[in-house]
Parts: C-alpha cells; sequence; structure tokens
C-alpha cells in the first residue's frame, strides 16, 4: 500500500515539475522577462498586407478588402514616419480593419487635403479593442520606438470604448506614483496573463458588450423617444472622474512627444435625430446594473463627451465635438459603431473642414 502511495506521490512530482517546466519555458519565449514584448502586448500588427471577407457586411462592389500595416504598425499612406503630420489614435473606429486600404476616414483625410493643395499626412494608430488605458501605454511601448515620429498633431478618437471599461480598470500598472507589486511585474510581464486577458476582453467585446465587428439591419430596429432612467450622473460619477485622469495624462504625453492634441468625439447608431428629437433603440441592455436603452445611451455618452470636451478646452487644444452633429445616417454604419467607405468618408472630409485652418 506504501509503495502505491509513494509511487502515484512521484508521478505527480514529475507531472507538476513537466507543468512548470512548459509553463516557464513558454514564459520566457513569450513573456517579457528577459526582454521587453511590449508591441506583441498591444495587439499590434506588423508589416503585413491581409485580405478580409466583407461580404454580407456593408454593401460593396468588392467582396475583399486591403488592411496594410507597415513595419512599425501604422496604416497609412507615406515612406517615412518623418513624414506624418496628423498620427491618429483610437479603437476599432481609427483602425478601421474591414475598410479598404484607401477608403479610411484617415485616407479620405489625406486626400481632401492634397485637393486644397496641402501636403498633409495622416497616419492610422488605431487599435482595435483599446481604450484611453492602452492610448497611455502606445506613448510607453510603441511610438518612442517608432524611428522619426514627431507628428504635429496627435489625434484622439475616442469615448465609445471608455463607456464600456470600468472605473478602476487596471491596465499593467497604469501610470502610477505607487512602488510596483510583483502582481504589477506579473501583469506586465507574464504571456499567461496577457493571453488571458486578450481572450477575455475579446469575449467581453463580441459577446457582453455587443461591440463587435457584425452586420445591423436598421430597418428592422424599433426606435423609442422614451429613457428609462434619468440619473445619469450618479451612474457615470466614478467612471467619469477616473476618465478625465487618464484624458489629462494623455495631453500630458502627447505635449512631451512636442504634439499638439486634437480630441474628438464619436457618434454612435443606438441613437438618432429625427426632427430635432432624439430617438434610441428600444432593446434593453444592462449598464452599471441598471437597464439602459438607446435613448439613455445616448444621455451617458453625452456625459463622457462633456469630460472629453472640457479637459480638452481647459488645456486649449484642438476639440471636435463630431458625435453631436445630426448628418449620420443608417447607410453610414454597418453595425451600431463601426462604419462603411460611405459613413468614412463623412468623417474624414468632416474632419478636414474642421482642421483646415488649424495651424
Amino acid at each position: 500500500m506504501f509503495a502505491k502511495v509513494k509511487r502515484l506521490f512521484f508521478i505527480v512530482l514529475v507531472n507538476i515539475a513537466i507543468l512548470g517546466f512548459g509553463i516557464v519555458s513558454l514564459e520566457l519565449i513569450f513573456g517579457g522577462w528577459l526582454n521587453s514584448q511590449w508591441l506583441a502586448r498591444l495587439n499590434l500588427i506588423r508589416d503585413a498586407t491581409i485580405t478580409y471577407d466583407i461580404t454580407g457586411l456593408y454593401e460593396s462592389t468588392n467582396n475583399t478588402v486591403l488592411y496594410t500595416r507597415d513595419v512599425h504598425g501604422l496604416r497609412g499612406s507615406f515612406n517615412d514616419p518623418s513624414e506624418i503630420n496628423i498620427l491618429t489614435v483610437g479603437g476599432s473606429t481609427t483602425d478601421q480593419r474591414y475598410i479598404n486600404d484607401g477608403e479610411t476616414w484617415q485616407a479620405v483625410m489625406q486626400q481632401e487635403f492634397e485637393a486644397m493643395g496641402k501636403e498633409i499626412v495622416v497616419a492610422n494608430a488605431g487599435v482595435d479593442g483599446q481604450s484611453t488605458f492602452g492610448h497611455i501605454k502606445n506613448f510607453e511601448w510603441w511610438f518612442p520606438h517608432i524611428p522619426n515620429l514627431k507628428p504635429q498633431f496627435i489625434l484622439f478618437y475616442i469615448g465609445l470604448n471608455d463607456f464600456y471599461k470600468d472605473a478602476e480598470y487596471k491596465y499593467d500598472g497604469l501610470e502610477t506614483k505607487e512602488k510596483r507589486t510583483i502582481r504589477h511585474i506579473f501583469r506586465e510581464n507574464s504571456a499567461l496573463y496577457y493571453f488571458s486577458r486578450t481572450l477575455r476582453n475579446a469575449y467581453g467585446a463580441m459577446f457582453v458588450l455587443g461591440i463587435g465587428h457584425s452586420s445591423v439591419n436598421f430597418a428592422d430596429i424599433e426606435w423609442t423617444e422614451k429613457p428609462l432612467q434619468t440619473g445619469y450622473d450618479e451612474i457615470m460619477a466614478a467612471r467619469l472622474k477616473a476618465y478625465a485622469k487618464r484624458l489629462t495624462i494623455l495631453v500630458n504625453k502627447t505635449k512631451q512627444l512636442g504634439s499638439i492634441p486634437i480630441f474628438v468625439t464619436q457618434p454612435y447608431r443606438k441613437y438618432r435625430f429625427i426632427n430635432g428629437t432624439v430617438q434610441g433603440i428600444a432593446e434593453k441592455s444592462l449598464y452599471e446594473n441598471v437597464e439602459i436603452n438607446g435613448v439613455d445611451y445616448y444621455h451617458l455618452m453625452k456625459k463622457l463627451d462633456a469630460v472629453t470636451l472640457d479637459n480638452c478646452q481647459q488645456n486649449g487644444e484642438v476639440c471636435i465635438d463630431m458625435a453631436k452633429d445630426t448628418l449620420w445616417e443608417n447607410e453610414d454604419f454597418y453595425d451600431f459603431t463601426h462604419m462603411t467607405p460611405k459613413g468614412a468618408r463623412k468623417v474624414g472630409v468632416y474632419l478636414v473642414d474642421k482642421l483646415k485652418d488649424v495651424k
């Protein structure tokens, strides 16, 4: 009996040792313990041209689009980072993975400037799923490692992803003056932690929050003018306070790079304006443990956008409240969040009109 227990104990120890060796090997190879795998942790695609099938996503003469990222992880038409005048930062609505290279709103901006006789290069540093937490890390892990990158402006196209990030969300020891703990060090360097976080965030975006890429038939949407909530300040209080702090960090980091910040608020198709009246989707969802519909979303998002604009104006930066405009149509979106080439063109033309006289 004792021999069997001893043998079983030995087998367990061997398996634990093998498992431990495997985990350590994976961490040393793919983690940041021996080197800085910062760019990998930002989910960057680099030095690649990918063909995406957009069948069923939106109407197009072609069923595929080309998505190109250069060796530095940027999209755009330029030869060297030193040529970039405007660097755009944001999440998937900036990245525009399912919009052809020459049809993103950044490409439209560059084309519009060129038509005016201005050589303005607009580069795309959008990262799918990134919020201001990730944007801050870009200034530590990404932008300093792009040679000759000194844009005159950095344009932040933000709001939607931060609407869904918790007020106390931690992104690898974000900008803290406190002494780094073992937990912070583990989060910054562990490959397994990074992998699990990526899966968790992807699942949350696609299945819980519903902000992944999909096609929405707006003709089937039921709209309402009646909100479900009224206490929007109370619902958003903690989130807005934390968000304001992150905006200040972004302003400071942009200026440290020698650039001028531009903040742009984002439109969303869970609400619309009909004859000056806001209508929202009637479908209910849970937000901060309360039920909301599209009208509530509009009022909540206005609170977040107000913080963006207030912070921007206090710092004397360039502020563009694109979310308030009513020029958007169903055909501009292929889902509630992401735009079709038609919508991207509207964004590009709109932004050039707002920025054409900015020095």
